[in-house]
């Protein structure tokens, strides 16, 4: 399919070329050339047409590789004349734009046939050929030609020489005499795809020899060409993947050519032939494995307790906490001429409310993991039921700050502070603050998670606390220095316009949560959800424009009971029918982007198997620092150009809905939460390498180069 897609756009683009060419010189110049003194009744003789290629320009072999097409002759003999099959010579490989392997020619080439006469001859001989091509540089022009040629038997032909050169480089069948050691693995990778590896070593620099040029698979198949992989001076391995089209048999037979260099420097080309029906299992147990070090040594759970506070505090800078953190800052400003004994009062609630939120996911970690469940940090958020109660309290909480209700988080006047924001209030910020924080894996904080979601109920609730404590740290800080807050600015008219800049942000975070809605349910529960938003905003703008300080008893019941009613209708109506649907482990929607494979324990470990070097993104659309690696680092040119150059296979384990086998698998790194990056060097499955959370460009371009080293010690 990559073939047709590729020649297509070529064919295309290369009509409008030849056009706009005119009558300029075509880059490829035919012609019939003989080789024989002279041609007699009942004899032999070499025809070849000769393509002449101008410089930079390529034409292509009998299997073109992953684009352009191979070159057509179709001889015209006079009667009796029987012609044999087109012999090619050994190819070049070539990489064309998008790192696509072809196989052809530069400069000039002879395709060659043999060619048996009759026993009597015409007066004069008329041989020609329809010849058909694509040749290709930075564009590629399609090109044909009749040609033609006259002779008369018994006269001599001149000798060029041309063919002379060229009968050398034709393929012949390898023999126990040639001095090329060759082997091949053929693993079945699924779907009845076999991928293919070929090992040489012969004479040649390993630059441009020795290699192997898979040439046909028959009609049920199609080659996908692989990069050339260098060992060590005259040492290669050649990788290609034999895929059957859909509703065929897997091939049976690869037949290709094995090209090294002779000992007077001209290449040798040989033909060998591989069954494709003995393949080689994967034995690699990927789950079976455990990759974390072990955590046991004494002193490590202070080593834990610390990265999970560091972790805890470099919470407050992740994106996922961003809007209610503002909106904490803003309540400090209002705070700027309170007594000392109030703001520390505040503060300290802001804090307990994060601290206690943290114990109680401890608690519910313990319990859900008494019961024999694998859950890991942000577990909530795999829950449809829980996005939709989220993504409709911060769209409420947004339209307050817009000004269309008034909505006091729980206990705004708790302890009898009046109007203002109350313990209460501020106990229920330091709430929502951590749940929204929960998607987010900061630096340090995973390795401390994963480190006590294998341990005890005890250690577990330290560590949670550890990380709560680091998250309330620098509230903590003005609680105890409640003087620090009069160098924040003053109250004013500024603060009406902070808060409902503070409403567009929430309005983000309802965008995000109703994106990873649309990962679970798919993007007909976003279109319902966004409808039950509608009723939330209707009865929301009810309540606020019928409810005031003034608003009577009676007037202020049926307000609320309108808006909940519409609310409760909404619900009944729109998010109801999603909720009561089963929802199956990993039923995100599958990958787009085609350089990326599904998470498939089968396919990766054959792909380990098969020495390939893998790379395993483990993400999640809830987790804000994983789109943001994806987005920027993971799509990076240079990362993609190296990961394309080294032949890198791409897994992304999607975690946004609940997987048993993606949670065994971050377990087995000792982590409990993503972003996790690992690379399975080729060849080496016992050597993992675990990248940061926080990646840069940087630091895959180095670990990958790390992979690449250590792949090169298996060859």
């Amino acid at each position: 399919m990559r073939l047709l897609l590729t020649t297509c756009v070529a064919l295309v683009s290369g009509s409008c070329l030849a056009q706009s060419l005119g009558g300029g010189a075509h880059p490829v110049q035919a012609r019939i050339v003989v080789e024989a003194t002279q041609i007699q009744p009942d004899s032999e003789f070499e025809l070849a047409v000769v393509l002449d290629m101008a410089p930079a320009w390529h034409t292509y072999w009998a299997f073109s590789g992953d684009a352009g097409l191979p070159s057509r002759v179709d001889w015209r003999l006079p009667d009796g004349f029987q012609a044999d099959e087109l012999r090619w010579p050994g190819p070049h490989r070539y990489t064309e734009a998008g790192d696509l392997t072809v196989f052809g020619y530069a400069d000039q080439v002879a395709l060659f046939t043999h060619v048996q006469t009759p026993d009597a001859l015409p007066d004069t001989l008329h041989i020609g050929a329809e010849v058909s091509w694509l040749v290709c540089a930075d564009i590629c022009i399609p090109g044909d030609t009749t040609l033609t040629w006259a002779h008369v038997p018994g006269t001599s032909i001149p000798d060029r020489g041309i063919l002379a050169r060229y009968r050398p480089l034709l393929s012949t069948p390898l023999t126990a005499a040639d001095p090329v050691n060759w082997s091949h693995t053929i693993r079945d990778i699924g779907d009845g795809v076999r991928r293919v590896e070929v090992s040489l070593t012969a004479q040649g620099d390993g630059q441009g020899l020795p290699d192997f040029y898979p040439r046909s698979v028959g009609e049920s198949a199609y080659i996908e060409a692989g990069p050339r992989q260098i060992q060590g001076r005259g040492r290669v391995r050649v990788h290609q993947e034999i895929v059957p089209y859909a509703g065929e048999a897997p091939a049976r037979v690869l037949t290709g050519v094995i090209g090294y260099e002779g000992g007077d420097g001209i290449p040798r080309y040989r033909s060998v032939s591989i069954d494709l029906t003995t393949t080689q299992a994967a034995s690699f147990d990927l789950l079976g494995t455990s990759y974390a070090q072990d955590t046991a040594r004494t002193g490590s759970l202070w080593i834990y307790l610390l990265m999970a506070m560091v972790g805890g505090l470099i919470l407050n800078l992740m994106p996922c906490v961003l809007p209610v953190i503002s909106l904490k800052v803003m309540s400090l400003v209002g705070q700027a001429g309170e007594s000392a004994a109030r703001v520390r009062q505040l503060g300290l609630a802001f804090v307990a409310g994060i601290v206690v939120t943290f114990l109680a996911l401890a608690a519910t970690v313990v319990a859900l993991q008494a019961g024999g469940e694998q859950i890991g940090w942000g577990f909530q958020f795999q829950s449809p039921g829980f996005v939709l109660f989220l993504t409709g309290l911060v769209f409420l909480l947004g339209l307050s700050l817009f000004g269309v209700v008034t909505i006091r988080l729980p206990g705004a006047c708790f302890g009898g502070v009046g109007q203002g924001e109350g313990p209460g209030a501020s106990f229920a910020n330091g709430v929502l603050a951590t749940i929204l924080a929960t998607p987010c894996t900061a630096p340090f904080l995973g390795a401390a998670l994963g480190f006590a979601f294998s341990q005890s109920a005890g250690i577990i609730f330290a560590i949670f606390a550890a990380a709560g404590i680091g998250m309330a740290l620098p509230y903590l800080v003005l609680a105890w220095h409640p003087g620090w807050i009069r160098y924040l600015p003053k109250p004013g008219a500024w603060m009406e316009h902070f808060k409902q800049s503070m409403g567009f942000l929430l309005m983000a975070t309802v965008l995000w949560l109703l994106w990873v809605l649309g990962k679970q349910l798919g993007m007909e529960a976003v279109v319902w959800t966004g409808a039950f938003l509608l009723c939330l905003a209707l009865g929301a703008w009810f309540l606020g424009s019928w409810v005031d300080l003034r608003s009577s008893a009676r007037q202020r019941a049926v307000a609320w009971v309108a808006a909940l009613a519409i609310a409760l209708g909404g619900y009944v109506v729109f998010l109801r029918p999603l909720l009561v649907q089963p929802v199956s482990a990993g039923s995100t929607t599958p990958i787009t982007d085609s350089e990326w494979e599904d998470f498939d324990v089968d396919r990766v470990e054959a792909h380990i198997g098969a020495g390939r070097t893998v790379f395993l993104d483990f993400t999640a659309e809830w987790c804000w620092t994983c789109k943001v690696n994806e987005r920027t680092v993971l799509a990076d040119a240079d990362v993609r150009d190296r990961l394309k150059k080294m032949d890198v296979v791409l897994v992304r384990a999607d975690w946004t809905s609940r997987n048993t086998e993606i949670t065994q698998m971050l377990r087995a790194f000792g982590r409990s939460g993503v972003p996790l990056y690992v690379i399975f060097p080729g060849g080496r499955p016992e050597q993992p390498l675990v990248l940061p959370e926080v990646i840069t460009t940087g630091i895959v371009l180095e670990y990958l180069d790390q992979a690449e080293m250590i792949r090169k010690k298996t060859g």
